[in-house]
């Protein structure tokens, strides 16, 4: 029948408001935000929506589809949902994702680019080498980043950082990702992450033993092995843990399990085989 037709709905949002959250009121959400461009067709994949969803805010959403916040706010507002911004706050949001950005209108001599398209289809994780260029990256330079896919979790890494960044797609399989220090630098990048031990690694193997759920992820290429182990923790309770079987140590995971409140355990068994205990 179309979204316009809803029941109505009484949730009030933000600038802020997790698209989860607002599909999970709504779930016609799906298709009014989809409408907006092409940008948007991922939320009509379950496993994609899975992971995107649940760690984009609208405000995040409007800039990596390039748009108003106000065209999200409206096509949302159609379907009953009550917007709690205010007309100030709504120019702010405007401002950030505005075409004009100062991110990428620039010298192209101030571009510092990485395509890290081939390391990923080797069955590489190229997080090492986007850190290292962050590292190395002056003031003055902008780091682009080609990339397959748009990389959701380096960007939220980032920005917590400092760094300001902006996301084109060029075609299906080409986004362009650009980053700049927009504050004074201090210690980029740095998991909190307990040192893991075969002796705390078989401990809390232990302590879970029959509650053990398991999944191999080895023959997956990314980003699918990081979607599948996120949709899998999603019914992941307190007495019960997660057995990963993976080919690689995955730096991306480790900031996404941090911020849901799980803690985790390694294992290397040699180099392309690691177990990963996620547990809560």
């Amino acid at each position: 029948m179309g979204y316009l037709f809803f029941a109505r709905c009484k949730m009030k949002i933000n600038s802020n408001t997790k698209i989860s959250l607002i599909i999970k009121e709504n779930e016609q959400a799906i298709e009014a935000i989809a409408s907006i461009n092409k940008h948007f067709l991922k939320l009509k994949n379950p496993i994609l929506r899975k992971i995107l969803a649940g760690r984009v805010s609208v405000a995040d959403a409007a800039k990596v589809g390039g748009v108003d916040i106000n065209v999200i706010f409206q096509k949302l507002m159609m379907i009953g949902f009550e917007i709690e911004t205010t007309p100030k706050e709504m120019l702010v949001e405007k401002q950030l994702v505005n075409y004009e950005n100062p991110i990428i209108n620039q010298d192209m001599n101030n571009i510092v680019e990485l395509d890290v398209r081939e390391i990923i289809s080797s069955g590489n994780d190229p997080f090492n080498i986007i850190m290292n260029s962050i590292k190395g990256l002056p003031k003055n330079k902008t780091l682009k980043i080609i990339n397959s896919f748009a990389p959701v979790p380096l960007i939220n890494i980032l920005e917590k950082k400092g760094y300001a960044s902006y996301t084109i797609k060029e075609s299906p399989d080409v986004f362009n990702t650009y980053f700049k220090n927009i504050r004074d630098k201090s210690e980029i990048i740095t998991i909190e992450q307990s040192p893991s031990t075969t002796e705390n690694f078989e401990k809390i193997l232990e302590l879970f033993s029959n509650n053990i759920d398991s999944i191999d992820v080895r023959a997956l290429e990314m980003p699918a092995p990081m979607i599948t182990i996120l949709k899998k923790l999603e019914d992941l309770n307190e007495r019960s843990a997660l057995l990963v079987h993976h080919k690689r140590i995955p730096q991306f995971l480790f900031p996404e399990l941090q911020q849901q409140g799980f803690s985790w355990e390694l294992k290397e068994i040699d180099e392309n085989n690691v177990k990963l205990l996620i547990y809560k």
